[in-house]
């Protein structure tokens, strides 16, 4: 075959990349010795190009995984420069040259990623001139067995305090390798071991006598490998294999300038994760049995591909808003796919709901790090699996997640865990259906460790394999708190309707605004604008309205100061105070709805009665004012609301005490007009949005007490686009949640009726259309006949 050009030239090294990123260090060390080195990925070429290749040394990388299956190229080209040029092995390198002479690679009996041990090595060959007890950097839970040691091939070096075997050598060929990092920081004379290797000629050790390997008058090097070593099994479990990358994974973070250990400590220290809350209180609270535990997880070892187009905030929301307890976000890279931002932004997305779930980090923990990063990006609790876990260790992980105030959930499989587990004091164990060492799914493992916390204080879940409501039935007839599922979910269609039949929960009872339907819209509420007395406010007050506009514009003709301000809201709170406190039904849990849709059903609700104590509502107007202004108005005025009319901050909302209507400037003459209301549905600062129409030719832009109207047909568009709406967003969820707008411009008692059939608006808004002509004051019988038109016909179809 032909070799690309770069191939194609005399090599001096060849480094073959096992798709690992200490390819790189080892590339630069070498760089700075001298040498000229090539780097190609071990899939890059064919075993049949090897021939043709003209090398002077050969370089096997590390590299995550087992040599038999991850190595590609790396055992062939071993087998074939064998005795040809110097061959060198690095971590997986070491693997790949025990694999191809007939040895076997197995558990080291430790997992070892990013620490250091001091090693003891035979003198010779790369270890030439190196000192005894040198440290050395390990990233392996797999090693050589002295035991499956093939006779062709010698011990050079083992771990001072263990044994295991961090070297070998070829007692023949220039082939030496070994177990741990030469190339990392942490490792003490790597220079001069790769010194050494740089200055092998040829392909045997005869070539090489000033390394002294076949040197008979040097002692024979004493390897004693510690027993625990196991080599009863070739290939490591899965979860052995997933623990050994994220270690890896974790250091490279915390090595990482911006994400190391003590910037995640200031980061905390500043605050700056966001607020927790508790996650059994959160499992407890649940309405329907049992709570759920419901799933962001695109793929996994068992199952591969799953979902890899998932939106991970998008199918939290979507998870929240269908009844889970708690979401639980894969955030392993390499078998789940997923990460750290995938949870960040499944916790932003739900961060507005008024009853949010728990957020659970799904990942194997390892590290007090990880745990760090969890709180930072938005966890309520992690995932300690106690298979992963020596029993010291456990305990100091959970302990320190406590100590973040976060209870985490400890995951079982088999009863030594569960009391393993049970001694901890865990509040939430959860029962793994699989094991994670060989990924087989046993249903009865639940059902067998359930005796075990009866009589305690624990809430059980039952984790993986659950699809079915029979599957649910069973666990909660057995005493089961809460179910975990994540692959049915991710495949479902629906996810609303899988839950529901999933828990066998009723349909859900709409409330408040969240009443309507295609053919039955609920009355929209009435806001008059511009009010300049006393007397019109009270006029307008008992003609129905249920929002009274007070304008602080001063260049606005309805501009009232705020001495006349303080008068008119005394006159309508003394008349909201003289009506008696009606009896309203407590539901206790308040539903999880988004932002806009939560916010609009709990005014309608609260302003729906006839006789409210609450109506009709104070809002204060302004545009493009001092914040200082606005805070001032809405204490000595006493505002119910505050309407921002310009181009203020949205952020103010935060700053301001009382619910914040958020205008939105359509100019319908303007091209591409529909790109300023690509905020609307931003959720979290405002509670309320309103469009308004800008005056054509308007110099700045802004809307409000010109009559001119808003293009009704875009309105409606906005309100059917949903409030969560967006790519990949489901019908249901865009269906059952338009986007409540209050809609301003043109509006008369002529054409209300059929603005409102039109876009179905959450409220209208109204100044110009029921005022006296000359525009100095309102026309009560105007307003009385605008509320009748807004609400009349809209209050027979509901009722």
């Amino acid at each position: 075959m032909s070799l690309p050009p770069h191939l194609s030239v005399p090599i001096d090294i060849l480094m073959i990349d096992n798709f690992d990123s200490f390819t790189w260090n080892l590339y630069q060390y070498l760089c700075l010795l001298g040498a000229d080195v090539t780097v190609i990925r071990n899939d890059a070429i064919t075993a049949s190009a090897l021939p043709h290749l003209r090398i002077q040394r050969l370089i096997i990388s590390p590299g995550p995984g087992h040599p038999t299956s991850d190595s590609g190229i790396s055992r062939e080209a071993i087998q074939y420069f064998a005795g040809k040029v110097p061959v060198l092995g690095v971590c997986m390198g070491l693997e790949c040259l025990v694999d191809v002479f007939g040895g076997e690679i197995a558990y080291a009996g430790e997992i070892m990623h990013g620490k250091v041990s001091a090693i003891r090595h035979d003198g010779r060959g790369c270890f030439k001139d190196i000192p005894q007890g040198v440290k050395s950097t390990r990233y392996h839970s797999l090693s050589a067995g002295v035991k499956t040691l093939p006779a062709d091939l010698a011990v050079t070096a083992v771990t001072e305090e263990s044994g295991v075997i961090m070297g070998v050598r070829h007692r023949t060929y220039t082939i030496e390798a070994v177990q741990y990092h030469p190339e990392s920081i942490l490792s003490e004379s790597g220079n001069d071991l790769l010194r050494n290797f740089i200055q092998l000629k040829g392909g045997s050790w005869e070539e090489n006598p000033e390394f002294h390997v076949l040197d008979d008058n040097l002692p024979a090097f004493e390897a004693e490998t510690k027993p625990a070593a196991s080599t009863s099994a070739k290939i490591p479990t899965i979860l052995e294999k997933i623990c050994a990358q994220r270690l890896k994974d974790v250091e490279q973070a915390k090595a990482t300038p911006g994400t190391r250990p003590e910037d995640l400590k200031t980061l905390l220290a500043m605050h700056l994760s966001p607020p927790q809350i508790s996650f059994p209180g959160r499992l407890k609270a649940t309405e329907i049995q049992p709570a759920l535990l419901a799933e962001v997880k695109r793929a996994s070892p068992s199952k591969g591909a799953i979902a890899m187009n998932t939106n991970a905030a998008q199918q939290a929301l979507t998870y929240a808003l269908a009844g889970a307890s708690v979401i639980s976000v894969l955030t392993e890279p390499t078998w789940f796919k997923g990460s750290l931002l995938d949870m960040r932004l499944a916790r932003q997305a739900i961060d507005n709901l008024p009853n949010r779930p728990a957020i659970l980090r799904k990942d194997f923990v390892l590290e007090e790090y990880q745990i760090d990063e969890a709180r930072l990006h938005g966890a309520d609790t992690v995932l300690l699996i106690v298979a992963c876990l020596p029993e010291t260790r456990l305990r100091e992980l959970y302990t320190y997640s406590l100590s973040l105030g976060m209870e985490p959930l400890v995951e079982v499989n088999n009863a030594r865990e569960m009391e393993v587990a049970l001694g901890l004091g865990a509040k939430v164990i959860g029962v793994n259906n699989r094991n994670l060492h060989d990924f087989n799914v046993d249903m009865g493992t639940t059902s067998r460790l359930v005796e075990m916390v009866k009589e305690r204080d624990v809430i059980l879940c039952a984790l993986s394999g659950i699809s079915s409501s029979k599957d649910v039935k069973t666990y909660v007839e057995q005493g089961v708190s809460a179910v975990l599922v994540g692959e049915s979910l991710m495949r479902a269609p629906d996810v609303r309707a899988f839950i529901r039949q999933l828990l066998n929960a009723p349909e859900p009872e709409n409330k408040g605004k969240g009443k309507e339907t295609a053919s039955a819209p609920p009355p929209p509420l009435v806001k008059i604008c511009g009010i300049r007395t006393e007397e019109e406010a009270l006029a307008a007050a008992e003609s129905g309205a249920d929002m009274l506009g007070l304008m602080f514009v001063p260049t606005s003709k309805r501009f009232i100061p705020l001495r006349r301000a303080q008068k008119i809201s005394a006159a309508i709170h003394s008349t909201r105070l003289s009506r008696p406190v009606l009896e309203t039904s407590v539901d206790g849990i308040v539903p999880n709805e988004p932002w806009f849709t939560a916010h609009a059903n709990r005014l309608f609700t609260a302003l729906s009665p006839a006789l409210s104590a609450a109506r009709p509502l104070l809002v204060g107007v302004f545009q493009d004012q001092a914040l200082s202004e606005i805070l001032d108005a809405v204490s000595s005025a006493k505002l119910d609301l505050v309407q921002l009319h310009g181009s203020e901050p949205p952020e103010w909302a935060k700053h301001i005490p009382v619910p914040v209507i958020r205008v939105f400037h359509v100019d319908t003459a303007a091209e591409g007009h529909r790109q300023g209301l690509s905020e609307i549905t931003r959720p979290g600062l405002n509670s309320f949005v309103l469009l308004d129409a800008v005056l054509p030719g308007s110099a700045n832009g802004l809307s409000g007490g010109t009559g001119q109207r808003v293009d009704w047909q875009l309105a409606k568009r906005v309100v059917e686009s949903g409030e969560v709406g967006g790519c990949g967003a489901s019908n249901a969820d865009v269906n059952e949640y338009p986007m409540p707008i209050m809609l301003a411009g043109g509006l008369t008692p002529e054409n209300v009726r059929e603005a409102v059939e039109t876009v179905r608006p959450w409220a209208v808004d109204v100044s110009g259309g029921v005022e006296v002509e000359g525009g100095q004051g309102k026309d009560v019988e105007k307003v009385r006949a605008f509320v009748r038109a807004a609400k009349e016909p809209f209050v027979d179809l509901v009722c």
